[in-house]
């Protein structure tokens, strides 16, 4: 925590004048004030396309040793690894292998919901396929967390659908486990060495890797609401994100998003396309839906970007071990992205608006 204490000091007692144009010690003077006002525990990192502009980390890594964050730490994405999921999926429609009207039914056969039929692969990417979801089974606890993967799935086909597939969208991440089971029907492997090979090698994310090839030791700590440690789980189903990444490895997939090294310049109009919208999600949904569109594992969003004046970007938030979140604005190429090891709203308004202003 030294190297931080002196600029808390002088953020506590001293009132900033921003410079109209932003670089890196403007953003590490406001990041320092919103670690301050408790809004941010973890890393951030701010980018112009490929180019760096501040990454940095606030607060305690180790509490055991009393050791700081500094911005190189390995942390969980949650859900933001469901655009992975999509890119995934994207390849196959890409390549004429499948296509976005095919349906669950003929897609993955195994799995035996008597409604599969009627679900479309677009009604997966887009959360629009009515399939409980069976994290907030858990939750409520009408699942256990102990479940295998092939038994949750075997429950969940047994369930209702919550609404007729195509006519709401409410956020399933029991649809994007189907969509890397589809991915692994048809590439013949593993979903994780396909991720592998198609995103992480082709874009040289090595410190990107699943939950459960990570070493507990090397992660930072992971802390309840009451300050205590917790302990961060080494397994997952694969397809709705928890991935372990860094703020680099992160910057570079953000960087390349809308790039023909992952997808065809058609593919990722279709993945920024705005499929799903908050008006249509059911009133009893829980938690509150998403306040902004969905296209195919991306969150379509309209933000500040410069004084008076805002633009089109895209973006996915994660929350479970901690949270986390990155935007992309789609013409600029401006990046944020942020994660904490503890749980705090996972968007940096502040930040987004500071931005906007010192443009």
């Amino acid at each position: 925590m030294k190297k931080h204490l002196g600029l808390i000091l002088t953020i506590i007692t001293v009132q900033f004048t921003f410079a109209q144009q932003v670089d890196n010690s403007s953003i590490s003077n406001f990041i320092g004030m919103l670690y301050v006002e408790g809004k941010i525990h973890g890393g951030v990192l701010v980018a112009n396309g490929n180019e760096l502009v501040y990454k940095d980390a606030w607060g305690i890594a180790n509490k055991a040793t009393n050791t700081a964050l500094n911005g190189d730490e390995l942390f969980s994405i949650n859900s933001m690894g469901k655009m992975f999921t999509s890119i995934l999926t994207l390849q196959l429609v890409d390549e004429g292998i499948i296509t976005l009207d095919d349906s669950l039914n003929d897609l993955l056969q195994d799995f035996k919901h008597p409604r599969a039929a009627e679900i479309s692969l677009h009604d997966l990417l887009a959360h629009r396929s009515g399939l409980r979801d069976y994290f907030l089974l858990q939750l409520s606890g009408k699942m256990s967390f102990e479940i295998s993967k092939a038994d949750m799935l075997t429950e969940v086909s047994k369930m209702d659908l919550k609404f007729e597939p195509g006519t709401k969208f409410n956020y399933s991440n029991t649809g994007y486990i189907l969509l890397s089971l589809i991915v692994e029907k048809y590439r013949q492997k593993p979903f994780y060495d396909v991720m592998a090979e198609r995103i992480f090698d082709v874009l040289a994310m090595k410190n990107t890797f699943p939950r459960s090839k990570m070493e507990p030791n090397k992660m930072p700590n992971y802390f309840n609401s009451n300050g205590s440690v917790e302990l961060l789980v080494g397994d997952d189903f694969g397809g709705d994100g928890g991935e372990i990444s860094t703020l680099e490895d992160m910057h570079k997939f953000m960087a390349a998003l809308g790039s023909e090294k992952l997808l065809s310049k058609r593919m990722w109009t279709l993945a920024f396309t705005p499929h799903s919208f908050p008006s249509e999600v059911p009133e009893d949904a829980w938690p509150p839906p998403h306040q902004d569109p969905y296209g195919y594992g991306f969150t379509i969003m309209e933000l500040p970007f410069a004084k008076n004046t805002s633009a089109k970007a895209v973006a996915h938030g994660g929350a479970g071990m901690g949270t986390s979140h990155a935007i992309r604005f789609v013409e600029s190429e401006r990046i944020i992205i942020n994660w904490n090891n503890m749980f705090k709203n996972p968007i940096l308004v502040e930040l987004i608006d500071f931005l906007a202003s010192n443009q």
